[in-house]
């Protein structure tokens, strides 16, 4: 936010000097960016007059001019076009150091010297333009130092206004608050105008259809203005803060919304079908030419400005060509309203269309002000433009801004300062605030916040503005006067630690994303709504629910890193997922990891190879592992975002512990994720910690022989193998390891069978194994597999 120091001087005395009140603003909240003395970079840059306009000898498409700078007169080669003999320029003199570190010296331009240069605004660091060189008006004084005829002695601070407080985005707003701080009082602009005695009724009819969209809606009629340019105290004051200036009445209303923070818009009276205005939600397919020239394609959550036939603006965001007001505007109609917050910035998001009105509506504008406004408006284009203001002012002000009481304890304050502020310390500081102060008994304070001040809204809040006001410099440090106890690592944040160590450790990136999905996802992702926590008033569709899932947004992940060409995917993030209760959300702690494109890619011998449903079962099974879990089983996943054979639930008993697999080819489409296979897995830490071991004990490395045994099994296709080998796994205390290494189905096995070559290695911790033991153990193993799997040993 730019704030010029001359216009705050308008609405207070401020005697500090630049780096006192760059401190005080820092000091009370409001964070100086930068700042910029304007014209400092103008010394010997000079009003001049053209007195001789020529050709260059050597080149058609440089002038030879001849400029009467005040004290002399120069040559000076230009290869601008947009000038002719007798024009008023800006000339930088030799000697003249231009932003950049240009510094202008004699010259020779293919033969022929120059002794100076002509500017445009961009060379000299005093606007955008650079089609040209500046041409001023006829009434420039010829030798007067251009800064001095642009007026441009201004101190402009750029601020770092915080979203909580968008009153500042004005400023009237940053004087409220160094009156505040310095204890002085505002002057507040006046409205003074005459009214024509014929009434708004009867020559505008203005109807809210979306009362959720508009809360309120004032309009003022002025007619008979003349459209111009706006006098030079404007144009400067606007400029001073990077605002082009257009026309008088555009740049009225341009004026005042960085006076007082209320977007205002102005319509062409005459462009409006029947005097009708309507705000009303956009139709399905309707489209609209905002003032841009672009064409844009409404949505029925738009809320718009119409007549009774066509759009006339985007409510909140941009008006529209057919309203705008151009050279032949005769009668204007000001809009001064409030709109939803979150209607308007889900607008400009789904737009791509951000400007200051919307920049200002969606954090909140002082709907008690509206009037307040319309009149300042029509005040200065009656004064400005020579405009009749119409009698009356249409107000469609439905929910009536409530005002809200906060109390304030003062001895808990000064415990949390740390320091006695007094009474009467605190009371001036909320009269300067412009705090109504209700009551004061037994040390406690009950306040009412002005209606610009929505920020405010418990006692925390007060604390905080006591102690901007009273000063940080002004309360000492102390340390607590408490003993330091030693904290305690939950079991959880060990977990989490823990896990997260092991995946970095294992050549996983940790990614950190929002805890919101769009709600259109959810039943694609096989989850009930109803069990979902829904936000009231999302920022933007993307953000309706808590998410129940890490793994949606893994999937963006993936999908905008294979975007850019990143075909080497290996992610993680490990945060809270929400479920509904009765009364409060649920959360949920979850591991989650995706998989994507080809691993290997940068070792050059090695051929690189796709991610595959063996991936990602072993970064799940190996953090299983991690935690002690060995107790549980794979079964296929009935999950719709998931393939259906590619998949498989992770269960203890009838718990499930978490999914994995590969995601289904139509999830997949819908992701936008089009060139690789993605493969994701999630489990649930609490039942992790719930069924896993919290130590994992330390076991020697046994120096008795182990013995392998290789077994070829006949079973149904249906077995899920991952159970049978688990099963196996579980029969004697001599087995080591089992892995599987083959699966053959064909013609020496029976139809609707696999054979499935498993090796096994047994072991004895206290002593050597003997072939008795051995053949006992594997009948065992066999009569399991029989038993369970209806698994029968392979003949041949």
């Amino acid at each position: 936010m730019l704030i010029s120091l001359k216009w705050l001087k308008d609405y207070i005395e401020i005697k500090e000097n630049i780096n006192e009140l760059e401190h005080a603003l820092t000091m009370i909240g409001q964070e100086v960016e930068a700042i910029e003395e304007q014209g400092k970079n103008l010394e010997n840059v000079v009003v001049g007059q053209i007195i001789e306009y020529g050709k260059h000898p050597d080149s058609d498409k440089l002038t030879l001019l001849k400029v009467d700078t005040g004290d002399e007169v120069v040559q000076i080669i230009c290869g601008a076009t947009n000038h002719k003999n007798l024009d008023k320029v800006a000339v930088a003199k030799i000697g003249a150091i231009l932003p950049g570190d240009f510094k202008i010296k004699k010259t020779k331009i293919r033969g022929v010297e120059s002794h100076g240069m002509l500017c445009s605004e961009k060379e000299l660091g005093i606007g955008e333009s650079h089609e040209g060189i500046m041409i001023l008006s006829e009434d420039a004084k010829i030798g007067t130092p251009l800064k001095d005829y642009l007026e441009l002695d201004d101190v402009v601070f750029e601020l770092e206004i915080t979203p909580n407080r968008p009153d500042c985005l004005s400023h009237l707003g940053i004087a409220r608050e160094i009156a505040a701080y310095y204890n002085r009082k505002v002057k507040y602009p006046t409205a003074n105008f005459t009214t024509l005695s014929e009434n708004i009724d009867s020559n505008l009819k203005v109807t809210i259809d979306d009362k959720e969209g508009c809360k309120r809606y004032v309009a003022r009629i002025i007619k008979n203005v003349e459209i111009k340019e706006s006098p030079k105290w404007l144009q400067t004051k606007l400029k001073a803060i990077g605002i082009k200036p257009i026309n008088n009445v555009v740049d009225i209303t341009n004026y005042v919304m960085m006076e007082y923070n209320q977007p205002i818009h102005a319509f062409d009276y005459n462009k409006i079908n029947n005097g009708e205005i309507i705000v009303r939600k956009a139709n399905e397919g309707e489209k609209i030419i905002t003032l841009d020239g672009e064409e844009r394609n409404l949505s029925q959550k738009d809320i718009v400005i119409a007549d009774n036939q066509k759009a006339i603006a985007i409510a909140g965001v941009m008006g529209a060509k057919n309203s705008e007001i151009d050279e032949n505007t005769k009668n204007v109609v000001i809009e001064v309203a409030y709109f939803n917050p979150v209607l308007i910035r889900q607008t400009s998001k789904r737009l791509v269309l951000s400007t200051d009105a919307s920049y200002r509506f969606e954090r909140g504008v002082d709907i008690e002000n509206a009037t307040v406004v319309a009149n300042r408006v029509a005040s200065l284009i009656s004064e400005i433009a020579n405009g009749d203001v119409v009698e009356g002012v249409i107000d469609k002000y439905f929910e009536k801004y409530q005002e809200k009481e906060v109390t304030l304890n003062i001895e808990r304050l000064n415990k949390f300062v740390g320091k006695e502020i007094s009474i009467e310390d605190i009371g001036k500081i909320f009269i300067g605030l412009n705090f109504q102060i209700v009551e004061s008994r037994d040390n406690i304070i009950t306040i009412i916040p002005p209606s610009y001040r929505g920020d405010i809204t418990r006692e925390a809040d007060l604390f905080e503005e006591i102690i901007r006001m009273y000063g940080f410099e002004n309360i000492e440090d102390k340390l607590p006067n408490e003993t330091v106890k030693s904290g305690t690592v939950y079991k959880e944040t060990e977990a989490i630690d823990r896990a997260k160590n092991y995946l970095v450790s294992s050549g996983l990136q940790e990614v950190i994303n929002y805890s919101f999905i769009p709600e259109e996802i959810i039943s694609f992702m096989g989850f009930d709504i109803n069990n979902c926590v829904k936000l009231k008033n999302p920022i933007v569709e993307d953000f309706a629910i808590m998410r129940p899932t890490l793994i949606y947004s893994l999937l963006l992940n993936i999908r905008d890193n294979l975007n850019r060409n990143i075909n080497d995917l290996k992610i993680f993030e490990i945060a809270k997922t929400f479920e509904k209760d009765e009364k409060l959300a649920i959360e949920i702690p979850k591991i989650a990891i995706a998989l994507a494109g080809s691993k290997d890619r940068n070792i050059w011998d090695i051929k690189p190879k796709s991610y595959d449903f063996y991936d990602i079962k072993a970064y799940v099974e190996s953090i299983l592992e991690s935690f002690g879990m060995k107790s549980y089983q794979l079964i296929r996943s009935n999950n719709s975002m998931y393939h259906p054979g590619r998949s498989a639930d992770i269960m203890v008993g009838r718990d499930l512990v978490g999914t994995f697999g590969e995601i289904h080819p139509d999830f997949a489409e819908k992701m936008d994720i089009k060139r690789e296979r993605a493969y994701v897995g999630e489990l649930d830490l609490e039942k992790i910690l719930k069924y896993g071991k919290d130590k994992i004990k330390y076991e020697g490395i046994v120096k008795y022989p182990a013995v392998q045994r290789d077994l070829a099994i006949v079973v149904d296709n249906s077995v899920l193998v991952g159970n049978m080998l688990k099963d196996i796994e579980k029969s004697s205390n001599l087995i080591e390891k089992v892995e599987l290494f083959d699966v053959y189905e064909g013609e020496k096995i029976e139809t609707g069978k696999k054979s499935v070559a498993i090796n096994i290695v047994l072991r004895d911790k206290k002593g050597t194994l003997e072939e008795d033991t051995i053949n006992k153990t594997i009948e065992k193993i066999l009569g399991i597999v029989k038993k369970k799997h209806n698994g029968e040993l392979r003949s041949k």
